[in-house]
């Protein structure tokens, strides 16, 4: 875990701009190339690869750059799956509920079809061909037989997905799966001495991703986050020591443009924010320096996941 002081981010944004977020940028970059070597090392043994971790961790894009490394620089041919089709449609069963929020308990892993995909995983181990579905998030509904997977020999699947641990799919697949864990452990000591946790900051990730890209507005992603969390604490984080690698995908210069953008609905819902255990966040207001920041952003860097590209 590494702890950052306000100060200490201010001054780098200040001084050098292009330098801090190419620092940032390439301490992503040789945590991926160094999982990538590790993983091309297991292939024969071992084919699937299983990306967790908590919310907002960064697994779509760091599945992507996985795949890339071991295409590139280990000739390995990779396909990817992701987690999130294997979500059941909405109301053709009893969503979960989470009584102790007093919401629908998203976060539970009976809101999807592990059966199915560790079925796959296993056909896909073996050489057979599957047929993947597609979850849209904006109708909540499974589109099932999508598209057609097979692995061939020598060829390797990454699996992204909050439940990718889970005694379902690790413990069914023996030896021929790898467990990666993106941790996101950092967190932010603002100048009045308070703290911005780790899961505080990728709550900040979460709600910019959900409001581009998931029609779910400030509001109802605060409302959530209570539950996300017990999620988190239920169903990833006892599963962490699965993973033989880990990945830490926080990087610094990335709150100074994502606190920009949550200014105006932040300060517009501090009471919420504070029920929901964020208090600290509603302090953020006019504590980051401008970043100059548009064009040192790699085409390629994690945070488009969250921000899109601007």
């Amino acid at each position: 875990m590494a702890d950052y002081t306000l100060k200490q981010l201010n001054d780098a944004a200040r001084s050098d701009p292009k330098g801090f977020i190419k620092l940032c940028e390439d301490y992503y970059r040789n945590q991926v190339d160094s999982t990538a070597r590790e993983l091309a090392a297991r292939r024969r043994t071992s084919p699937i690869v299983l990306v967790n971790g908590p919310s907002s961790a960064g697994k779509t894009t760091t599945t992507a750059r996985l795949r890339q490394a071991l295409e590139k620089r280990h000739g390995i041919k990779t396909k990817t799956i992701s987690m999130d089709d294997y979500y059941r449609t909405s109301g053709e069963y009893e969503t979960p509920f989470d009584e102790e929020n007093g919401v629908d308990d998203l976060e539970s892993p009976l809101c999807m079809n592990l059966g199915m995909l560790t079925d796959h995983l296993r056909k896909l181990a073996a050489g057979e061909e599957i047929s993947v579905p597609v979850f849209d998030f904006h109708l909540r509904k499974s589109i099932p037989d999508s598209k057609k997977l097979r692995l061939e020999p020598g060829e390797m699947v990454i699996i992204e997905g909050i439940h990718a641990l889970s005694d379902i799919v690790y413990d069914g697949l023996g030896e021929s799966a790898t467990g990666v864990f993106l941790s996101f452990d950092s967190a932010l000591t603002l100048e009045n001495g308070i703290v911005a946790e780790p899961f505080m900051l990728r709550f900040m990730r979460r709600t910019v991703r959900d409001s581009l890209f998931r029609n779910t507005p400030v509001s109802a992603t605060i409302a959530q986050w209570k539950s996300v969390r017990r999620g988190e604490r239920l169903y990833i984080m006892p599963n962490r020591g699965r993973a033989a690698l880990t990945l830490d995908t926080y990087m610094p210069y990335e709150t100074f443009i994502i606190a920009e953008m949550l200014r105006h609905p932040f300060s517009c819902m501090k009471e919420e924010l504070t029920a929901a255990g964020l208090e600290p966040l509603t302090h953020l207001d006019g504590c980051f320096e401008p970043l100059d920041y548009v064009h040192h952003i790699p085409e390629d860097s994690l945070i488009h996941e969250f921000i899109g590209y601007v």
